[in-house]
């Protein structure tokens, strides 16, 4: 039982409703990009990388600013300026719509540390992966309802645009519960011990595998023809990762073993598939989906897990340390997608698949318990 569970729940659902929003516009992006206003998928993976690269950067200064200022006070003004994002709906061109969707991305990035290191404040250092997992869960959760709404809107007609508008309600109420909690305690902005940047070097390579979904979004949707079966695919692939977020949470594992064997390796695999199973269609896609989700459900419960404990007063810090790794990898790889995926979308998988068992490699030969 968590010593704090009242305020590992107040975070948790905070998370729950802000993806419960934003996550409906999250896949709605490249629909909006590439099927209303015939964006190439070139641009598609130049905007992705603009939106990881600069939430690379805000989430190093959102870090450094929770343990300077508070946790809780930099984690509630970034989680209100998501809300940017919902505004997507608005836009007239591709160009609008990525600099709207863009700047609420940036924030969300920007509060993801100072969040995280709330949690790592309520909690004793035995309790974190439970915590974490928690988070994960209900965070995910929250994506998956948000994604059943959307595919249900987009199979009755309703345009994308019209659906990411209402995505500003369950932000508002998420920003509410992150006030809420009661956290908010500074720590000393430092560097990190070594394992601590191994970790982030690791990370970086498995981000340059964990493309933005929206490729196999577009994938699925250009192997079926549908807009409401392709963002059935991220349904599937957050259902997958909320459920085992939850699961590893609970399981006594060994972080680094997890991290490296559920994570970065079993991710690496998944990518494998799509390049040679996506032709399949649906029976190919959804199921590698699924393992996909599982993969980003051990990074997302272990790699805090493993930073919170090799940190002590700087945790806001380090954490956006592991975020601008992991936004970072996902700047070059998204670019890297974008391109190799208009030669062909198995020359893309094939990078991602590459750039992961890269991170596993790294995980098994540098980083022990």
């Amino acid at each position: 039982m968590l010593t704090n569970r009242r305020e590992v729940l107040k975070i948790s659902f905070s998370a729950f409703f802000a993806d419960l929003g934003y996550q409906a516009a999250v896949a709605s992006f490249p629909i909006i990009l590439v099927f209303y206003f015939n964006a190439p998928i070139l641009i598609y993976g130049i905007a992705e990388s603009l939106n990881y690269g600069g939430g690379s950067l805000m989430s190093l200064l959102g870090g450094y600013l929770a343990d300077k200022y508070g946790r809780k006070k930099i984690g509630v003004i970034g989680n209100s300026l998501i809300v940017i994002l919902s505004f997507t709906g608005l836009a007239v061109n591709y160009i609008q719509a990525l600099i709207l969707f863009m700047l609420g991305w940036w924030f969300r990035n920007f509060r993801t540390p100072a969040r995280r290191a709330m949690v790592s404040e309520v909690t004793r250092e035995n309790e974190r992966s439970e915590a974490y997992g928690i988070l994960h869960a209900l965070d995910i959760g929250g994506a998956t309802l948000a994604i059943l709404y959307l595919t249900i809107a987009l199979y009755l007609g309703i345009r994308a645009t019209v659906v990411v508008l209402f995505t500003a309600i369950p932000i508002i109420i998420s920003t509410i519960l992150l006030a809420m909690v009661k956290a908010g305690g500074k720590g000393k902005p430092k560097i990190m011990v070594r394992k601590g940047w191994i970790l982030v070097i690791s990370t970086m390579f498995f981000a340059f595998s964990q493309y933005s979904f929206g490729f196999p979004i577009i994938t699925t949707a250009e192997f079926t023809h549908k807009l409401y079966l392709a963002t059935i695919t991220y349904g599937i692939f957050l259902v997958s990762s909320a459920l085992f977020g939850y699961v590893f949470g609970k399981l006594r594992l060994s972080d680094y073993k997890a991290l490296a064997f559920l994570g970065y390796l079993l991710a690496s695999l998944a990518s494998l598939g799509f390049a040679f199973l996506s032709p399949l269609g649906l029976i190919g896609i959804y199921p590698l989906s699924a393992l996909m989700g599982i993969a980003v459900a051990s990074t997302e419960t272990f790699e805090p897990t493993i930073i919170s404990k090799l940190s002590k007063g700087e945790v806001g810090t380090s954490m956006g340390a592991l975020s601008l790794g992991r936004s970072i990898g996902l700047l070059i790889g998204n670019t890297a997608m974008g391109f190799l995926y208009q030669i062909s979308f198995s020359y893309a998988y094939a990078f991602a698949f590459i750039m992961s068992f890269i991170a596993f490699m790294i995980v098994i030969t540098s980083l022990r318990e």
